[in-house]
């Protein structure tokens, strides 16, 4: 039990990577602290329904095809810490405005690696319940924190904090593929 929510954690944090060093970005631009919640909000509320969309479709690939769910997760891990290292190399900025529109489209595009991480959820409905919750959580968190801390600190920290979370989407594909070839 302690150890699903320990590695949820991870995942979250894990997830929470973009967004953070996306929200630092951000930050910079001085947002209104109405606004930063509203966005820290919708990013939250995007982590919580998109893993329980991607389970949703994923369960049904899963049993439809017949595929290892270790398997599945591991070239899903791999595919998301892949791209967050292409994005740990690229020095693209954000060109968007953050009214309405904007908000929705930065929180969809960091929600979705949650939704791939939903495709790994074999376990009940009340366990996802509690990791995606987990995920929203710590989303709404790191959303909040990097748009507070964004000043000063996007390129130092920023592109750390996507390297940071390639390094566990990396290690959570190892471990996935660790037990796809040795423990099923």
């Amino acid at each position: 039990m302690a150890v699903n929510i320990l590695v949820a954690i991870f995942i979250a944090v894990s997830l929470s990577m973009d967004t953070f060093s996306l929200a630092l970005s951000l930050g910079t631009l001085d947002f209104p602290l109405k606004k930063s919640l509203f966005l820290s909000l919708t990013v939250g509320v995007f982590h919580f329904f998109m893993p329980l969309i991607g389970m949703a479709l994923g369960t049904s690939f899963i049993s439809r095809l017949h595929i290892n769910s270790h398997f599945l997760a591991s070239i899903i891990f791999s595919y998301i810490a892949i791209q967050m290292f292409r994005e740990y190399k690229s020095d693209e900025e954000m060109n968007f405005e953050m009214k309405a529109w904007g908000i929705l489209i930065f929180a969809i595009s960091v929600s979705l690696d949650s939704f791939g991480v939903g495709f790994t959820f074999s376990e009940g409905i009340s366990k996802v319940m509690q990791y995606t919750s987990i995920f929203a959580l710590f989303s709404f968190a790191f959303t909040f924190l990097g748009l507070l801390l964004g000043k000063g600190l996007n390129r130092l920290v920023g592109n750390f904090a996507i390297l940071f979370g390639a390094g566990i989407m990396s290690i959570m594909a190892l471990s996935n593929f660790i037990n796809f070839w040795f423990l099923t």
